[in-house]
Parts: structure tokens; C-alpha cells; sequence
């Protein structure tokens, strides 16, 4: 079902960029967040806050003109040593305590600069999310779309951000069942160091945040916060 929806958007991006070869670029990156993650398990639930937290994420990225595509992988774990978010499955809600959760985030992007500091792009995510102590994980898949843009400052600083927003999809147990929808949205605002021509350092805030709708009624918000720091490589093929 999310194939359908990702080939039509596909196509009109990579016919737009059919002669868009003049200059290709290839990205390779790096980013340590120092994050914290915070929610609500909603109606009969309770606030959650982890005590650590913090992710690190890898990413390449290749750019032909106008047209980009790019892939992020962000991976790291949370401890929570009172309440922590609430395990959803077919056979209901079961509360988590002094728990750790690694989550890992996935990010495929497609994108094409319209304007000239200004893009659009099509995000494919994939969001799990894995109970250390416990048989379960969640998984949360959608597609979305954002825009990003930059404004360099001077000749070493450029300032960038962007804003992404994932439609409401299909959240799976670990036995693959449907146990209820959510959206997310992420924002990001930073800036990049030139370093020199193919090196940069990068330094910023993360947000991103997740609204899950169960089958038993039940809804669940939650927010992770980051302050990053990253390096890219970067040199023209």
C-alpha cells in the first residue's frame, strides 16, 4: 500500500530532474544527539521522561543540480527509571517501568530545490521502537513531506532548517498486528561551519514529534528533543 503511494511522487520528482546533471555531489555524514524523550500515556496512563538518552545517526546523500536523494539512519537507546511509555498490542495496554527502549529512526528522502535556497521532498520513514527487558517492539511507517531550505551568512557560516510532516499510518506490534494509527511531524534548525571545500562541521536543534491513536481508544503523545553536532564530507563526482 505504501509502494502506491511512493511511485507517482517518485516519478514526477526524478522527470524533473532529467536535466538536472550538470553538477553531482556526493555527501557523506555524521551527527551526535544528546536527546531526551518525553509523553503522556494518555487517559489512565501517566507522564513519562527518560533520565539518558541520546542517539547517533549516520547519512549519505547525492545531489544532481536541483534534484536530491538521501538516506539517514538514527539509532540510539532511553532509560527510564519510573514510568516509561505504555506497550500497546491486540490484547491491550500494559504499562512499562524502569525500562530501556532502543529506537531506531529511518529516513529516505527525495527532493528537488524549486526556488533557489528553498526544497521540497518526499520522506519515506520507518520508526521502531524496541523494549530491552521486554518481547516487544513497535513499528510506525509512513510517508511524508517537508520543505528545507538555507541562508548563508558569510563566507564560513550557512543557516538551514526544515520541516517534515508524516501522514497517518499503521502502528505493528511485534507480531506484526495492527494495534493503531499515528503522525509525526520533525523540525530541525542549525548551521553549517565551511571548514574548507569538502569538509563541514554542523551544530543544532532536533525536534520531532509523535501523535498515536490505539485501537482500544486509548492516544499517546510523545516529543524527543536533541541538541546535535555533526561532519560532513563532501566532494563532486
Amino acid at each position: 500500500m505504501l509502494l502506491k503511494k511512493i511511485y507517482p511522487a517518485l516519478l514526477i520528482l526524478l522527470i524533473s530532474s532529467n536535466d538536472a546533471l550538470a553538477e553531482n555531489r556526493l555527501t557523506f555524514g555524521a551527527k551526535l544527539l544528546g536527546a531526551g524523550w518525553e509523553g503522556d500515556n494518555g487517559t489512565g496512563g501517566s507522564d513519562f521522561e527518560s533520565d539518558k538518552g541520546g542517539q547517533f545517526a549516520i547519512n549519505v546523500s547525492f545531489k544532481a543540480d536541483n534534484f536530491y536523494a538521501g538516506l539517514n539512519v538514527q539509532k540510539g537507546e532511553y532509560e527510564f527509571e519510573d514510568a516509561g511509555p505504555d506497550r500497546f498490542t491486540v490484547l491491550g495496554r500494559f504499562s512499562s517501568n524502569d525500562v530501556t527502549i532502543e529506537q531506531t529512526d529511518i529516513d529516505l528522502l527525495f527532493g528537488y530545490y524549486f526556488w533557489p535556497q528553498v526544497s521540497l521532498f518526499i520522506d519515506i520513514k520507518s520508526v521502531t521502537n524496541d523494549w530491552k527487558s521486554e518481547p516487544y517492539h513497535q513499528k510506525f511507517t509512513g510517508l511524508g513531506i517537508g520543505a528545507a531550505g538555507y541562508v548563508p551568512m558569510n563566507d564560513r557560516w550557512t543557516l538551514f532548517g526544515s520541516i517534515g510532516f508524516i501522514g497517518e499510518n499503521d502502528i505493528e506490534d511485534n507480531t506484526d498486528n495492527k494495534v493503531g494509527e499515528g503522525t509525526s511531524y520533525a523540525l530541525e534548525i542549525g548551521g553549517v561551519y565551511t571548514v574548507n571545500e569538502n569538509n563541514f562541521l554542523n551544530v543544532g536543534v532536533k525536534t520531532r514529534s509523535y501523535d498515536f491513536d490505539y485501537r482500544d481508544s486509548s492516544n499517546q503523545e510523545y516529543k524527543i528533543n536533541a541538541l546535535f553536532f555533526g561532519y560532513n564530507y563532501s566532494f563532486n563526482l
